[in-house]
């Protein structure tokens, strides 16, 4: 659930490592328990605007607040970060002398025993942990490294929570149990999470922000993102999308320029032949040929017959 009050205030953010301009010009704002998922190709910034909300680096322009204080004002400079900005980065950050219990226990000692317990045990859970609880982190692999410093992540405190690519080392069975926890929960906390994979972060945040070659291309609610992308780079970083000219919209006659697999409607008979068929986790996609030249993907129903070969005429509906 989202508070109407505004958390995080991030105003002309630009960074560099030496001559390599790495943001610029990043603008935003956080509501308090907002979830914002920020999605780019590699390289695009991602990473480093989290360090930058984090404190861990300072930006070469522009400004940071939080709750209204400036972050210079509160940033720990001896340990280099925000007290109320928490990041589970992708090297995690763990004691291997301890348990994966013993470190999730720590990560949550500000909670009464009662409910840092109760927290503990659907966590355990949800992420398949009780195997190996009790075995030192230190003899845990990757991926069972990365489900206890999301789990320590979760139950820390902090009033901004910032998740580095949190489901890069878990199958995908695991991922969609975490996925759907975290649905589930109310963290109680703010939440900035990057990924690979926009259908991730689709499922569980208020809002997608779009970083490319570290601007930012648009930030907007997820149906905005999904639907009615800004362009064609948007499009194409927010999950699968076709994209006509103008002057291919108007010859097929067609109402828009981008839009999904999902956008589309198939009836039989048509310029549009069908020349494959592959399968995804939310489906089928068909790729059609118009006797044009002109190819699309579209969702293929799991009812009718649909044929390699055949001919279709194409629509297209958005909500």
């Amino acid at each position: 659930m989202i508070e109407n009050s505004k958390l995080l205030n991030v105003k002309g953010l630009s960074f560099a490592y030496e001559d390599k301009e790495v943001l610029k010009n990043v603008s935003f704002k956080l509501l308090a328990n907002e979830r914002l998922g920020v999605v780019g190709s590699s390289g695009s910034g991602k990473s480093t605007l989290l360090k930058l909300i984090q404190a861990r680096i300072l930006p070469r322009k522009g400004s940071l607040h939080l709750n209204g204080v400036p972050f210079h004002e509160s940033r720990n400079n001896l340990l280099k970060l925000h007290p109320g900005v928490s990041l589970m980065s992708q090297d995690f950050d763990l004691d291997p002398s301890i348990s994966a219990d013993e470190n999730i226990a720590r990560a949550g000692r500000h909670l009464s025993e009662s409910l840092q317990s109760r927290l503990k045990g659907k966590m355990l859970r949800a992420f398949q942990m009780q195997a190996f609880k009790h075995q030192k982190i230190r003899f845990l692999s990757g991926g069972q490294k990365q489900r206890v410093a999301l789990a320590c992540a979760l139950i820390g405190k902090c009033e901004l929570l910032l998740l580095d690519e949190p489901f890069s080392q878990l199958d995908y069975q695991l991922k969609q149990q975490v996925l759907e926890f975290l649905e589930e929960v109310d963290l109680a906390k703010a939440l900035i999470i990057v990924g690979h994979e926009p259908s991730d972060l689709m499922r569980f945040c208020d809002r997608i922000a779009v970083l490319d070659k570290g601007r930012l291309l648009q930030i907007a609610e997820v149906e905005e993102i999904y639907h009615r992308p800004k362009n064609r780079r948007v499009g194409e970083l927010s999950g699968i999308i076709n994209s006509l000219s103008k002057e291919e919209k108007e010859s097929l006659g067609l109402e828009h320029q981008l839009f999904r697999p999902l956008h589309c409607r198939l009836s039989p008979d048509g310029p549009w032949k069908l020349l494959s068929i592959s399968y995804h986790a939310f489906g089928q996609i068909g790729v059609l040929e118009h006797n044009s030249g002109v190819k699309v993907r579209a969702q293929i129903p799991m009812e009718g017959s649909y044929v390699i070969g055949s001919w279709w005429t194409l629509s297209q509906k958005k909500p």
